[in-house]
C-alpha cells in the first residue's frame, strides 16, 4: 500500500533547506514550455537503449540543430533503434514531441511495416501534425503490406473520414494499394 503526502518544504529539516531550495519552483518543472520529459524503453533498459533514446531526445528538442537531428537518424537507423522508437512514440505524451518521434520513423528509413497499425491508428489522432506524419510513414513503407492488415486499416480509418483529412488520404491511399493485390 502506498500512502502519498504532497511535499511541503516546511517539512524538511532545516539542515536540508540551504540557499538552493526556496528557489525551487515545482510548477516551473512541469512547465512544457520550460522543460521536456520524454519517457523511452523501460526501468531496464540496456546501454545502447541509453544511448540511443540520447539521440531521441535530440530530435524532440528544439534547440539541437539540423545537423545533430541527421547525426541522430543516422545513429537511430544504424542501431536499428525501431522498437525504441515505438516505445517512445507510445509513451509521448505531448502531441508536438509525438509528431517528431513519428517522423523520424519515415526520416530513418527503417522498416516500420510490422506496426503498420499502429500508425494507421496515429493517423486517426486530433493532432494534425501526429495524424499527418503516421500518414506519411505508411506511404514511405517499401515493405508489401497483407491484404488482411490493409483491410484492417481501412476498418480503422472509416470512422475519421469527416473529421479528418489525413485519414480520407490514407484511406484512398490504401485503397488503391488493396487494387493492385
Amino acid at each position: 500500500m502506498s500512502i502519498h503526502k504532497e511535499f511541503n518544504l516546511n517539512d524538511l529539516p532545516e539542515e536540508l533547506k540551504g540557499d538552493i531550495v526556496p528557489e525551487i519552483n515545482p510548477e516551473k518543472l512541469f512547465d512544457e514550455k520550460e522543460y521536456a520529459t520524454l519517457i523511452i524503453g523501460n526501468d531496464v533498459g540496456s546501454k545502447s537503449d541509453l544511448k540511443n533514446a540520447d539521440f531521441i531526445s535530440i530530435i524532440v528538442n528544439d534547440k539541437s540543430t539540423r545537423e545533430e537531428k541527421d547525426e541522430a537518424l543516422l545513429i537511430l537507423k544504424t542501431h536499428r533503434a525501431n522498437n525504441l522508437l515505438i516505445s517512445a512514440i507510445a509513451k509521448t505524451k505531448n502531441p508536438i514531441h509525438k509528431a517528431l518521434v513519428i517522423a523520424a520513423c519515415w526520416e530513418t528509413g527503417l522498416d516500420f511495416s510490422e506496426h503498420y497499425l499502429t500508425f494507421v491508428e496515429l493517423i486517426c489522432s486530433d493532432h494534425f501534425n501526429v495524424s499527418f506524419e503516421a500518414y506519411t510513414v505508411i506511404s514511405e513503407m517499401e515493405a508489401e503490406i497483407s491484404e488482411d492488415i490493409l483491410l484492417k486499416a481501412e476498418n480503422i480509418l472509416t470512422p475519421y473520414l469527416d473529421k479528418n483529412s489525413n485519414a480520407k488520404l490514407a484511406l484512398e491511399y490504401i485503397s488503391n494499394k488493396l487494387k493492385t493485390i
